[in-house]
This record gives C-alpha cells, sequence and structure tokens, in this order.
C-alpha cells in the first residue's frame, strides 16, 4: 500500500478518534471503553466489508494498512511511556514509595507465574507460553482507571497509586514479556538465568535512561526558554532512550523511557522557565492522546478475527484467566501489603481502598500490542500465538465492558466519591473567594458603566443563592486556619515561580525554593498549623549535602564544595526573605476578605515568625561574608531591573512606539547584560593562616618565623551557628582560636561571650585536665585549630607565648569566679539577656 494511502486511512481514524473524544464527555463513558469499541467497528467494517459494496475499497484500505505489532510498538509505545512518566512528580510518588512497586512490580510477577501455573495444567500450551501470556496481561491501563477515578473524586492518594502504578507496570511487564517471549521462542534458559536477565535489564534500563536523562540536562537548559527546541529535546529524548536500550544494549527500554522522563518531570516541576515547559506540556498532552488512541484503536483491529476463534475451551481457560489474575492481585493487597504496613515500609491503605485499586486493574492497548506481536514471531508455533492473542484479547475486553463499566458505581459504593473534611473546608473556601471576588467585579462593573441599582442587585441574587449550596457546610476556625495555611503556601510558590520565570533567581535556586515550598503545602494540609511551622523550620536548617561539603572542608581540606553550598544557602535565604516579606499583602487582600481578618492576623503572625527567622539566619551569613552579601543583594537588584527594562521596550514594541530594528537592538542589549548572571556569584572562602595568626593578641609579639611554624601546623575549620566545639567534662587536648564569629562559654553557673582575637580549651589542653564548659558557636565563624602535641611543642620552644597562656588562664579563672558568686540563687530567675537559641546542627 501506497504511503497516501496509509496516511488517508489515519486521517480517517483521526476523525474518528476526534468524535470519539467528543462522545466521551456526552455519554459519560471511559475513553477506553469507546476507543475500543471504535476500533471493533473499524475492525468489523474492514472484515466483512471488503467483499464488495459502495465501501468496498475504504474497507479494503484499513484492511491492508502495513502496521505491524513492531511497528506500533517502536513509533507510539516511547511517547506514551514518556508522557506517563513526565506526568508525575517523582518526589510525591516516593511517599508511596513501598505499594507503587508492590503493585508495579511485585504484583507483575506474582500475576505471571498465578496465570501461568493456572493455565498450564488446562494442557492447552505448555507452561512457558503460559507465563508469556500472563506477562502480557498484567499490563495496566492508566487512561481508563484515572479518568473514572479523577471523574468521580477518588482520594488524591489513591490516584496518586494508581499513576505510580501504571508508569512502573508497564516497563515491569514488558522488561517480563521481553525475556519469556525469549525463552519461548529459543526453547533455552533456565528460571534462574531468566530471574537474572529479568534484574539486569531492568537496572540496566533505569540507569541508562536516568543518565541520558541528566546528559539531555545541558541541551534542556540551553533551550528552556524557547518551547518549540525544548519541546523537540523531550521527543528525541523519548526514542532515543528506548532504541538505544532495547535495539543496541539489548536491555530494557522501556525502563528507560521511564526513567528519562521522571528526570525530565523533576526539571518541569523545578521552576526552569515555567512558560516554555507549560508550551511542552500541551503538546506532550496532543502526542500522549494520538498514541494512546492510535494503539488502542489499531489494535483492537484484530478482535473480531481473533473471537471468531472462540469456542468452549477457550471460554474455560478465560474463566481461569480472569479467576487467576484478579485473585493474585488480591493477594498482594491484603497478602503483601499488610506486611509492608507492619513493617512500617508503607502507609496504611484501608479496606475499600485496596477493593478499589483491586476492581482498577483494567487492560487497554499495550496488552492489545504485546499479544499482537507474538503472532509476527515465526519461531513460535501458530497454536501459541493464537492461544496468547484470543485470550490476552477476550481478558482486555472483560476489563474494559465489565470492570470499566461498574468501576465507577463500585467508587460511589464504597463512599470513596467523598471529600474529607479537610477537603469539604477547602471546597467551601474556595468557592467563597470566587463568589467573593465575583461579587465585587460585578458591582464595581455595574459603577463603572453605570447599570441600573435593579438589574446589578437582580444579577447579585445569583451569587446570594450560591452562599446557600448543599455542602456549604460552617467551617471552624481551626480548619479555616488550616486552609488558610495550605492557600499561603500555594501563593508562596506561585511567587517563586514568577520570580524564577522572570530569570531573577537563578534556576538551581528556583527548583530548590519549588521543592520546599511544596513539602510546606502538603505539611499543612496533612498536619495544619503545626506541619506548616515545622516544614518552614526546616528551610533554614543545614541540609544533608551542607554537611557532607563541612565533613570535606574539615577532613580533606576541599573547600569548593563548603563554598558552593555557602553560596546556594545565601540566595535561598535571601529569595525566601522577600517572598515572606510579599506575603503579608496576601493575606490582606485575599485570606482576610473570605476567611475571617482573625486568622488573616494569624497568618501574618506566623509570617512574621518565620520571617524573623530567615532574617536570623541571613544575617549570621551576612556578618561573616559582608562583601559577598552586598553582592549577591547588587546582583538581585540588577536582575529585577533588567526584567523591568525588558518588559518596558515589549510593552513599547506592542504598542508601536518603537520599530523592529531599535527592539532588535534594545534586546541584544538586555540579552548582554543578562549575560553576566550566567555564572553563580563565588565565594571564597581561602584563609591566609599567616595573616589570621599575627592578628591574633595571643600571637601578636611573636617573631615572623614562629608566626610561620604556627601556621603550618594549624588547620582551619569553618563553624555554624549552634555548634558545640567543645563539651563539658571530656578530655581534649586541642586549642581552638577564633578567627571570625564568636562562641558562647557556658560553665554551668555562668554565660560568657567570646569574640574574635580570643581562645578557647587552651586550659585543659595546658593542665590536661577535664573541660570545664560547654562552648556553642553563636553564628558562622572561623576557627583555627592547633592539636595538643603542637600546642604543647609551641609552648616548650617559646617562653613568651607560656607566660601569655598563663596570664590568659588566670583571668579566665578570676572571670568564672566572678560570674559564679553573682549567679542567681537556685530557682531563681536569671533575668540577664542571652542570644536566641540558633538553628541546631545535626
Amino acid at each position: 500500500m501506497s504511503l497516501p494511502l496509509v496516511l488517508i486511512a489515519v486521517a480517517i481514524l483521526f476523525v474518528f478518534i476526534a468524535l470519539v473524544e467528543a462522545a466521551v464527555s456526552r455519554l459519560a463513558l471511559p475513553q477506553s471503553i469507546m476507543l475500543a469499541g471504535l476500533g471493533i467497528l473499524t475492525g468489523t467494517f474492514a472484515l466483512f466489508g471488503s467483499e464488495g459494496g459502495t465501501f468496498a475499497p475504504l474497507a479494503i484500505l484499513f484492511r491492508d494498512l502495513p502496521l505491524s505489532a513492531e511497528t506500533l510498538t517502536l513509533l507510539l509505545l516511547p511517547p506514551l511511556l514518556f508522557d506517563a512518566a513526565f506526568r508525575i512528580d517523582a518526589r510525591r510518588m516516593l511517599d508511596d514509595a513501598a505499594p507503587i512497586f508492590l503493585l508495579a512490580v511485585v504484583a507483575v510477577c506474582v500475576s505471571t507465574f498465578a496465570i501461568g501455573f493456572a493455565l498450564a495444567p488446562l494442557g492447552m500450551q505448555p507452561l512457558v507460553i503460559c507465563l508469556l501470556l500472563g506477562a502480557i496481561v498484567s499490563t495496566t491501563d492508566p487512561l481508563a482507571v484515572l479518568s473514572i477515578f479523577r471523574d468521580v473524586g477518588a482520594p488524591a492518594r489513591l490516584v496518586r497509586i494508581v499513576e505510580g502504578e501504571s508508569l512502573w507496570n508497564d516497563a515491569a511487564a514488558i522488561a517480563l514479556f521481553t525475556i519469556l517471549l525469549t525463552a519461548a521462542s529459543t526453547g533455552a534458559g533456565s528460571f534462574q538465568e531468566g530471574l537474572v536477565v529479568f534484574f539486569v535489564s531492568g537496572v540496566g534500563g533505569l540507569v541508562v535512561g536516568a543518565a541520558m536523562g541528566f546528559g539531555a540536562s545541558s541541551v534542556i537548559a540551553l533551550t528552556r526558554h524557547h518551547p518549540a527546541a525544548l519541546t523537540s529535546v523531550t521527543v528525541a529524548l523519548a526514542y532515543l532512550s528506548y532504541i538505544v536500550c532495547e535495539s543496541l544494549l539489548g536491555i530494557s527500554g522501556a525502563m528507560a523511557v521511564v526513567a528519562a522522563g521522571l528526570v525530565t518531570a523533576g526539571r518541569a516541576q523545578s521552576g526552569r522557565g515555567p512558560a516554555a515547559w507549560r508550551h511542552v506540556s500541551g503538546i506532550w498532552d496532543q502526542l500522549a492522546f494520538w498514541s494512546n488512541s492510535l494503539v488502542f484503536v489499531f489494535s483492537a483491529f484484530m478482535v473480531p478475527t481473533l473471537l471468531s476463534r472462540f469456542d468452549s475451551s477457550v471460554g474455560i481457560a478465560v474463566v481461569v484467566l480472569v479467576i487467576a489474575a484478579f485473585g493474585a492481585r488480591a493477594l498482594v493487597l491484603w497478602g503483601f501489603l499488610p506486611i509492608l504496613q507492619k513493617a512500617a515500609l508503607a502507609q496504611h491503605i484501608g479496606h475499600r481502598a485496596k477493593t478499589l485499586l483491586w476492581w482498577g486493574g483494567l487492560r487497554g492497548a499495550l496488552t492489545l500490542v504485546l499479544a499482537l506481536s507474538v503472532k509476527e514471531h515465526a519461531s513460535i508455533s501458530p497454536s501459541a500465538q493464537e492461544f496468547v492473542a484470543v485470550l490476552a484479547t477476550a481478558f482486555t475486553l472483560f476489563t474494559i465492558l465489565v470492570n470499566g463499566l461498574t468501576l465507577r458505581p463500585l467508587t460511589r459504593l464504597l463512599g470513596l466519591h467523598r471529600l474529607s473534611p479537610f477537603d469539604r473546608s477547602l471546597g467551601v473556601g474556595a468557592r467563597a473567594l470566587a463568589t467573593n471576588t465575583a461579587r465585587n467585579m460585578l458591582t464595581e462593573t455595574a459603577t463603572r458603566y453605570g447599570i441600573a441599582a435593579e438589574v446589578t442587585n437582580a444579577a447579585l441574587t445569583a451569587y446570594d443563592e450560591s452562599a446557600h449550596v448543599d455542602g456549604a457546610v460552617p467551617v471552624s476556625a481551626r480548619a479555616r486556619l488550616d486552609l488558610a495555611l495550605v492557600v499561603l503556601a500555594q501563593a508562596e510558590r506561585s511567587m517563586l515561580t514568577r520570580h524564577g520565570e522572570n530569570a531573577v533567581i537563578s534556576p538551581r535556586i528556583a527548583e530548590l525554593l519549588n521543592r520546599e515550598t511544596q513539602r510546606i503545602r502538603e505539611a499543612a494540609r496533612a498536619s495544619g498549623r503545626v506541619g506548616y511551622n515545622q516544614s518552614a523550620l526546616r528551610v533554614v536548617r543545614f541540609p544533608f549535602s551542607f554537611r557532607m561539603a563541612l565533613l570535606a572542608q574539615r577532613w580533606f581540606g576541599v573547600r569548593g564544595p563548603l563554598s558552593s553550598a555557602l553560596a546556594e544557602r545565601f540566595e535561598r535565604l535571601l529569595v525566601r526573605r522577600i517572598v515572606l516579606n510579599e506575603l503579608p499583602e496576601f493575606c490582606d487582600e485575599r485570606i482576610a476578605p473570605v476567611l475571617g481578618v482573625r486568622v488573616a492576623s494569624v497568618c501574618r503572625r506566623i509570617l512574621t515568625q518565620r520571617a524573623r527567622v530567615v532574617k536570623a539566619a541571613l544575617d549570621a551569613l551576612a556578618l561573616q561574608y559582608p562583601h559577598y552579601a552586598a553582592a549577591i543583594e547588587q546582583r538581585f537588584l540588577e536582575r529585577i531591573a533588567l526584567q523591568e527594562e525588558e518588559r518596558q521596550y515589549r510593552m513599547l514594541r506592542e504598542e508601536g512606539l518603537i520599530g523592529a530594528e531599535i527592539s532588535s537592538q534594545l534586546n541584544e542589549e538586555i540579552a548582554a547584560a543578562n549575560r553576566r548572571f550566567a555564572g553563580a556569584l563565588r565565594l571564597d572562602l581561602s584563609v591566609d593562616k599567616r595573616a589570621l595568626v599575627a592578628s591574633q593578641p595571643l600571637f601578636a609579639t611573636l617573631p615572623d618565623e614562629t608566626l610561620l611554624d604556627i601556621a603550618r601546623v594549624l588547620r582551619t575549620r569553618f563553624v555554624v551557628p549552634g555548634e558545640r566545639i567543645i563539651t563539658r567534662g571530656e578530655r581534649g587536648d586541642t586549642v581552638f582560636f577564633i578567627a571570625s564569629g564568636a562562641v558562647e562559654v557556658d560553665t554551668g553557673t555562668a554565660r560568657i561571650p567570646l569574640g574574635r582575637g580570643t581562645c578557647v580549651g587552651e586550659l585543659a589542653a595546658f593542665t590536661g585536665a577535664p573541660r570545664t564548659a560547654h562552648v556553642t558557636m553563636l553564628g558562622f565563624g572561623e576557627l583555627l585549630v592547633l592539636q595538643g602535641r603542637a600546642f604543647r611543642t609551641l609552648i616548650d620552644k617559646n617562653e613568651t607565648l607560656r607566660r601569655q597562656i598563663e596570664a590568659i588562664a588566670a583571668e579566665r579563672r578570676k572571670t568564672s569566679r566572678e560570674n559564679a558568686e553573682t549567679a542567681p540563687p537556685a530557682g531563681g530567675e536569671d533575668t540577664r539577656e542571652t542570644a536566641p537559641p540558633p538553628a541546631a546542627f545535626g
């Protein structure tokens, strides 16, 4: 068949698919049912309509389409898998990683073997063919299930689990299918060998796919502001990852596409060029719709032909297949999942939710494509090909027609369509916000255009009635506050996204801040005010990467990672402080009119507390590195100014006040100015040890040769607020010289602040006695660390230094005695001012 005829057939199918999509919303049926019906009707028409009549040429056109299962798989499977991965937030999926893995990977294996060993005793085909069929029918159709779940308002967590299951289920089933198909074709390979190949193929696909995804990140970074180019990169990534792994490396291409899609999704959800990613998302919506629809319709073409061979023995096999498949899924949900829950590896899932997950395992286009692909392997006997194709087709139709049509009633019967009290409050608040805004807009518009009062009042009647619709239950003050905090977190994320889209902040910082704010929002949804505050406090704490960079500096003297971590912390805290200063206005304008002035006032207090903590953390850094703080604030201001300048040029161009030539020249100037911000500001942590030693009063009178000797044995140590460098009662011989920053010495009876130019720990090092005080950092600082052996050697060689240390020791003892004498009595109130407790490290 010529290419123009193939294109005509595909174009006709596109028209039919468009009509089906329009009919789905009218008939309230799952899309998969309608597409399967279209495919079956088209296949029936191609089978019987080609015998003669007016439409015989069209029937022959559809009957002879040169599209094999291999072609369909290569053309349409990569975009299907990539789009599924692209839609999922991997970070949220991690919250339910255990049940997702259980349903997606373990359930595939359990279902495959349950079906295989259930069908084998019937004697229709060998065990390996029965296992092959089991792998084929273990793939689920996420679109049908998710569309029903969302239509009836199923819990968000169930939707997330089904999304994750469908994503990894398809990849795992395809990997297992490939191995079993090879075994069935060659008749070689033991069970152990197959198991090894399965894991090697799957893990290898994941690793290679993730590597290709990260490798494509550099290209994505270059194209993130160009939607068309960005779309091209993602499409190329989907096909390259599949073909490279499947055809060149011999590992799972499906797993590779999923891994590459998840990496790309992380890039898209990080706030990097949101406008461009929205364009990409829209394109992938269309690609996924075409791919899924065409796969389903083309696969369903063969249904009439396959079902024409249906007989009583096939009927018995179908019954066994259905019982084994659903029995295996029940075993996983009610047998394996409780074990994970008892081991605290998975969150609790109720029996009603399990029932919906059990019945929601619809099969779809991928099952039919895999079944048809078996028919193209000449090494598999015709009877085995027919056995697999007929049973897979029958089982797919059973799940679509029986499960698909009953899933919505079952959801309502189980009561899972009802919203939680919090979500009901969220809905009431959203309705109040929207209707209040619309009411004000209506009144302002009527006043502006001079519309009569009676007409305005009549129009307002609809909004007065909307305040009393069914389900608008009273909302408690606590629920309104929890709702306000969720809205506040979302507003914070929107502001961060806007700053990221306007290139006011770097892409890396936009990604981190959006991720943190998403956690704050989820914590507010789960635990209200307590969860919001706890999650917000984590923002100023030191992450694991910072700790690793700190250890690298202390153990190996490597300053690069620590410098980058501190620079990143600078920018994160600066942007967070700016956004927190913008949010109080949002409380007054959006939260107060809807949820009440009192709730808005509480939100403002919470924001003030957060801003105070962030400012304290930022000030601690700025005191240590004032020049860097000034430079990064200047860069932030310059970025904002350039964005406003660019916006003004764009407005002038749209209004026709400047021509294309002037606009192009001005844009080039803006682009050149923006290139100054291509790289991050470098925070220099290098220390001139000799200069620092010479600046210490203790060493000020020593000759240069001695200063150089001391500098050689000193180690520079970076310290963070709240870090304890000396613990009372321990034995130690290390001396710490405070090069920058301040410490607090807690003797048990008094707290003594010490700053730059002083040393701590010299008494224990000098006398060998236990430490007499806790010493804690009050802010960021640099310490010069002198080990005990080097300290004693230094004292033995220099009598002047010995006398100075003895004098310091005597002064320290005197101060301690004086503080002890003036300390308040036991049980009394200590009214002395102390520094606020810093953020804890570790």
